[in-house]
């Protein structure tokens, strides 16, 4: 059993749980946990006990970022390489996974660790929790942040997020749509539950072409994105898991996946 010494990895409830465990920092991301995050994100797409993964960070945060103490030894080359291996290798981990990823802010999300959720597949919130990205006060630029936000927010408010420094509040960014959902402190472990519920009993042969799909049209032409979906559509409607489904709607009986 692969034993983590920045994060916590459990499966509960038919969720792997990854919890990001460096509180006496506020979570921030060493090297350390920069490569055990992904192995348990991988790990927890492989584990045949967990139908979906959740990422959340030890209180009183998130996730604060990169660790400052480790970035600021790195030279340019070495700053290039990091931005290589980090954001673009997370990027390309999450979308490999099949399993839908929630991410669940127990509380405030800067810099990096708003990369770790803004990648999940959805991010559900506490009202303390909070994101920004405030390393443009100490002259870093938000990297991933000014590609992916002005997708989400538009043009005008993704520029005051990335370069004014101030913190977005919980209740905002659900009006913005960066949070799927924001729930009173006390009510977020019952409300994470709720969602794995409703996501982590699906067929994992469907949902994974599902996600495959979803991701791959958000970088298509409208039109080559559609008629790429219909492709996928034929094959899923060509699974075991499909027939299954209506055979036990028909039934009306809970369906038996065979994840085929």
């Amino acid at each position: 059993m692969t034993s983590y010494k920045t994060l916590l990895y459990e499966v509960k409830n038919n969720a792997a749980r990854i919890t990001l465990n460096r509180p006496e920092v506020r979570n921030a991301i060493n090297h350390d946990m920069e490569v055990e995050f992904k192995n348990a994100l991988l790990r927890g797409n492989d584990d045949d006990e967990a139908g979906m993964i959740i990422v959340t960070g030890a209180p009183p945060a998130f996730c604060s970022g990169i660790d400052l103490r480790v970035h600021h030894k790195r030279t340019p080359v070495e700053t290039r390489a990091h931005f290589e291996s980090f954001y673009w290798g997370f990027h390309k981990t999450h979308r490999s996974l099949d399993k839908p990823t929630l991410a669940v802010l127990n509380g405030p999300a800067r810099e990096a660790g708003c990369t770790i959720a803004f990648m999940c597949d959805m991010i559900l919130a506490a009202e303390s929790a909070s994101i920004g990205l405030p390393a443009i006060d100490r002259a870093i630029l938000p990297a991933y942040h000014l590609m992916h936000l002005p997708r989400i927010v538009g043009r005008l408010k993704a520029f005051e997020i990335c370069f004014s420094g101030t913190p977005i509040e919980a209740r905002e960014a659900e009006q913005l749509m960066i949070f799927n959902k924001v729930v009173p402190d006390a009510d977020l472990a019952e409300e994470t539950e709720f969602w794995v519920e409703r996501f982590a009993h699906k067929s994992r042969a469907v949902m994974k072409l599902g996600k495959e799909a979803f991701y791959r049209g958000q970088d298509m032409e409208f039109e080559k994105s559609i008629r790429m979906v219909g492709d996928v559509v034929a094959i899923v409607a060509g699974l075991d898991d499909a027939k299954e489904g209506i055979g036990a709607f028909l039934e009306k009986r809970d369906p038996d996946w065979k994840d085929e």
